[in-house]
């Protein structure tokens, strides 16, 4: 007579209620990308701990405001990145084009009174049920997904400027025109740069690519010049110490953050520059905390661990042996090494001042529920590439 345990697993094959759901079935994916996002993860929680204890305590009366707040978007992301994993690549695909379209309707509805919330003088964020939701990160990583779908399509000549180049620039444009709507130069930028690494990938030619920058160009510094708040930014960054108790303040507490930390760091818990010296430090400067605590080499290492997370991502694109999944997770990685490198010359005083997140580390909801959706579509990727040989 059979077992209780062997007639249980011969009904369930009977029945398989998960073949009628889009679930993507078996493959073993990359376990090191997994283990490095959990790491980061963490890191992260402890260091928004860190940097916001007691601005939490100063603002709300509650020094794990900030940190209970970061732990539920890190459930969320979580949660994200587990239905990332085990949905159908094919559904992606099929969905990429609605995705897109919805991350730019709540995009436009930014700039609608009354359900947007305003900062620094610009609308980029969404009061939903007591948090704020920022649409431009789900905006850019709609934007690999249609992106990826378009330039997987077949039988594509890519000598030609009309098929090979041109058709492909309305998902950015029309990414960009929403980002200038919310005054939000650097995701432009971000856009663009991203854009021009997956066009790269996909095969078209370099002298678009290079004409299309040359052309850019003149409407950048117009769009710099033309802004006041802009202007000063511009030459803040050129020199932040002509004023460092006004414009230059930010990045010049930023810079005695990195000197205080030294090699080995202040000690964990033990920056100054958290005690209302530097704006901002358990979000867009959360580095300079890093620094500051753990020094040149907590420092290095995050920055190796960022690398192999890179790294993975790059390896499970170039092991798909599908033309959209490759460049969907070639997309993605690229949009997380542009942000971390992005943020990281920010505080370090290499690229103007400009509110962007650190994946994975910062405090902000809807950048490490991304982050952690990225890392799923990644695991989902090189999992098909383990099973299905390119």
């Amino acid at each position: 007579m059979k077992s209780g345990a062997t007639t249980l697993r011969s009904t369930w094959k009977r029945f398989k209620p998960l073949s009628y759901l889009p679930i993507s079935a078996g493959g073993n994916s990359d376990k090191l990308l997994l283990l490095v996002a959990i790491s980061l993860a963490a890191f992260g929680l402890v260091m928004v701990y860190s940097a916001s204890y007691i601005l939490s305590q100063e603002k709300f009366g509650d020094g794990l405001y900030y940190f209970n707040r970061h732990l539920a978007f890190l459930c969320a992301g979580f949660g994200a990145m587990t239905v990332c994993r085990f949905i159908d690549l094919r559904l992606w695909e099929k969905l990429a084009m609605p995705l897109f379209l919805a991350s730019l309707i709540l995009m436009a509805l930014t700039q609608v009174p009354g359900i947007s919330h305003r900062a620094g003088g610009a609308s980029r964020w969404l009061n939903v049920g007591g948090f704020s939701l920022q649409p431009v990160e789900f905006a850019k990583l709609g934007l690999v997904m249609i992106m990826a779908k378009l330039l997987a399509t077949e039988n594509r000549d890519w000598n030609r400027i009309t098929t090979g180049f041109l058709v492909f620039l309305w998902a950015p444009a029309v990414t960009i025109f929403f980002c200038m709507l919310q005054k939000d130069f650097g995701s432009s930028a971000l856009v663009i740069t991203t854009s021009g690494f997956l066009l790269y990938l996909a095969g078209v030619r370099l002298k678009y690519l290079m004409a299309s920058a040359a052309a850019v160009l003149p409407f950048v510094a117009a769009g710099i010049a033309m802004f006041p708040y802009r202007r000063a930014r511009m030459l803040t960054f050129l020199d932040p110490w002509a004023d460092p108790q006004g414009a230059g303040f930010q990045i010049v507490q930023s810079f005695i953050a990195f000197y205080r930390g030294g090699l080995f760091g202040a000690g964990l818990g033990a920056s100054r520059a958290k005690v209302f010296y530097l704006p901002e430090a358990h979000n867009d400067f959360i580095l300079s905390v890093v620094g500051e605590e753990l020094g040149f080499l907590g420092i290095s290492l995050l920055s190796l661990v960022f690398l192999v997370l890179i790294f993975r991502g790059i390896r499970a694109a170039a092991k798909s042996g599908n033309r959209f999944q490759a460049l969907l997770a070639a997309g993605l990685t690229i949009l997380l090494g542009l942000e971390l490198f992005w943020n990281a010359a920010i505080v370090l005083g290499l690229f103007p001042t400009k509110g962007m997140n650190l994946p994975f580390i910062s405090s902000g909801g809807s950048s490490i529920v991304c982050a952690l959706s990225i890392v799923g579509i990644l695991l989902n990727v090189s999992a098909q590439g383990r099973r299905e040989p390119g």
